[in-house]
C-alpha cells in the first residue's frame, strides 16, 4: 500500500507548480527587461528625431537668413548701380556741354594764349596727279616665287 499512497502523492505536483510559477515569473522578468530595454531604445530614437529635427528647423532658418541677407545686399547694389548710371549720365551731359567748339576755342585763346591762323600763314601743296607704288623684286625673290608656284598648285585645287 505504500506504493498506492505514492501514486496519490500531490506533493510531487505542488512541486511542479511552484517550478512553474517559477519559470513563468523568469518569463516575466525577462519580458520586462527586454520592455525596459526597447522603451529605452524608443526613448534614445525619441530623443535623436527631435534633435534632428530641430536641427533640421535651425538650419533652414539659418539659410533664410542667408538668402534674406544676400537678397538686401542684392538689393542695395542695384540701388548703387541705378545711382552711379545717374551720375555717370550727368558727368558724361556736363562734359558734353564743356567740349564745344567755342568753348575749346575760348580755352585755348584765353588760358594757352593761342591764336587763329590768318590766310596769310596758309599754304597749298600741289601733289602729283597721279599715285604710284612701285615695288622692287629681287632675283632672289623671283626664284623663290617660281619654286612655290608648283607647289602651292599641288596643295591648292
Amino acid at each position: 500500500m505504500d506504493r498506492m499512497n505514492v501514486a496519490y502523492d500531490l506533493s510531487f505536483y505542488e512541486q511542479e507548480q511552484e517550478r512553474h510559477i517559477a519559470r513563468k515569473e523568469k518569463k516575466e522578468s525577462v519580458i520586462i527587461k527586454a520592455q525596459t530595454k526597447f522603451s529605452l531604445g524608443r526613448k534614445i530614437a525619441n530623443i535623436l528625431s527631435v534633435a534632428v529635427m530641430i536641427t533640421l528647423i535651425v538650419a533652414v532658418i539659418a539659410t533664410n537668413a542667408a538668402v534674406t541677407t544676400a537678397s538686401t545686399q542684392i538689393a542695395d547694389m542695384q540701388d548703387e548701380i541705378i545711382r552711379l548710371e545717374s551720375e555717370k549720365a550727368y558727368l558724361e551731359f556736363t562734359l558734353e556741354s564743356r567740349m564745344t567748339l567755342d568753348q575749346i576755342e575760348n580755352y585755348a585763346q584765353t588760358q594757352l594764349g593761342m591764336v587763329k591762323m590768318d590766310s596769310a600763314q596758309k599754304k597749298y601743296v600741289e601733289l602729283e596727279t597721279e599715285n604710284k607704288i612701285v615695288v622692287n623684286q629681287s632675283p632672289v625673290k623671283e626664284k623663290l616665287d617660281e619654286a612655290i608656284q608648283p607647289i602651292l598648285s599641288y596643295l591648292l585645287p
